[in-house]
């Protein structure tokens, strides 16, 4: 790098810092319940964009709001459109009490800046932005335009870019500053859906099942999870609940809730976090209710979902390009009457969506049930030696 612009960039370094720390500070997590046509992710995912193009323009940029769907900043005037991706919603903060620093406080500690999108995606989002500042201070000749694209939906099903392309200009080429250094080139396909089942009333035991929530998104490892039951537990169905660590039993309002608390992850690296809804579903499980229908249901999901490679349900793959597929039980809604299940699956960049679904329906034919599919993803790769 020219050393001209490596000292604009350090110059820069603290102003950036501070314009980091600030959009952190924002909560940006979509709000299904604060959404309005001015506000298509609700009002504190608006605010984000709104701030971030108000920092371009104190750079000097020229910005576009696209309807609070997304926003850009160009630099460059000639030549093809060279498109950086970045976006600014963040996935949900979970449980305060697992954070080291406050997950919205932008704090710095041992070298490194804390808090929800400070690596993805707003750090990298400003990054590139002061890096673009920096090619134009160093008055380089461009022989190509640049824009930056912030999106406010990468993280719930990119109807941000989707938007975008509706009216605005499509790069020639692009990559996106939202993953490891110094290069990815091949990611996943990512399967979403769901499965879901209905009950007929079960039987007069004197311990029954009738719900079980957790988690809140496809694509989040959930950390934690609640079954509740009616009724009262015999000796030996507390013994059986002793032996999961994560599990306790408390009696509400006349009913007996279980909770089972877990570790949050990205579903991309489930492995990384412990899933609270499979681990209540393993205690659910060793009660062995054999008569409750709900029950039962919940027992035959806690065999299938027992890991996080999809080997219970025979899905289990991988190839060299991209590793091993996982597949994340990431909501699960369940009442006496109903439950419904919500899976994000990444298979590998060789392997066919349609061929998991197959496998997937396969095992769940025992229950009576199958996989609604509702996204495909199709994985991405390109050759190294492109």
């Amino acid at each position: 790098m020219d050393a001209s612009l490596k000292k604009l960039i350090d110059t820069s370094f603290d102003d950036m810092t501070v314009d980091i720390q600030k959009s952190i500070r924002i909560e940006s997590c979509l709000c299904e319940a604060n959404i309005t046509e001015e506000h298509p992710f609700g009002a504190n995912v608006t605010e984000a964009l709104v701030s971030f193009l108000q920092n371009a323009e104190r750079l000097g940029f020229k910005t576009h709001n696209v309807d609070n769907y997304a926003g850009y900043v160009d630099l460059g005037d000639k030549g093809e459109l060279i498109g950086i991706l970045a976006h600014l919603d963040v996935v949900p903060e979970g449980k305060h009490s697992m954070w080291n620093l406050p997950p919205y406080s932008g704090e710095i500690a041992d070298g490194k800046l804390f808090g929800r999108g400070s690596a993805d995606d707003k750090g990298p989002a400003f990054a590139a932005l002061y890096a673009m500042k920096a090619i134009r201070d160093s008055e380089t000749e461009l022989n190509c335009r640049f824009r930056l694209i912030v999106g406010l939906d990468e993280e719930s099903g990119g109807r941000c870019i989707a938007r975008y392309l509706k009216t605005e200009e499509c790069p020639a080429y692009s990559f996106s500053p939202d993953a490891s250094f110094p290069l990815i080139n091949a990611e996943k396909g990512i399967l979403r859906g769901y499965i879901q089942n209905t009950f007929e009333t079960g039987s007069g035991a004197p311990l029954k099942l009738i719900g079980i929530k957790g988690g809140s998104r496809y694509n989040v490892v959930p950390d934690e999870a609640e079954a509740l039951f009616r009724g009262t537990l015999s000796a030996a169905e507390i013994s059986a609940l002793a032996a999961f660590p994560s599990v306790s039993v408390k009696l509400e309002d006349g009913l007996i809730k279980v909770r089972a608390e877990g570790v949050s992850a990205h579903a991309m690296e489930p492995e990384r976090g412990k899933n609270a809804a499979a681990e209540l579903l393993a205690a659910i499980k060793a009660l062995n209710l054999a008569d409750e229908p709900l029950h039962r249901y919940a027992a035959f999901i806690a065999e299938k979902f027992a890991d996080f490679n999809g080997k219970a349900l025979g899905i289990d793959m991988e190839d060299e390009i991209s590793g091993a597929l996982t597949c994340n039980l990431g909501i699960i809604d369940c009442s006496e009457k109903s439950c419904k299940i919500s899976l994000d699956i990444r298979y590998p960049v060789t392997k066919e969506g349609s061929d998991v679904v197959t496998k997937l329906n396969s095992a769940l034919a025992p229950a009576n049930v199958s996989f609604t599919v509702d996204r495909d993803k199709k994985p991405l790769f390109v050759s190294p030696d492109a």
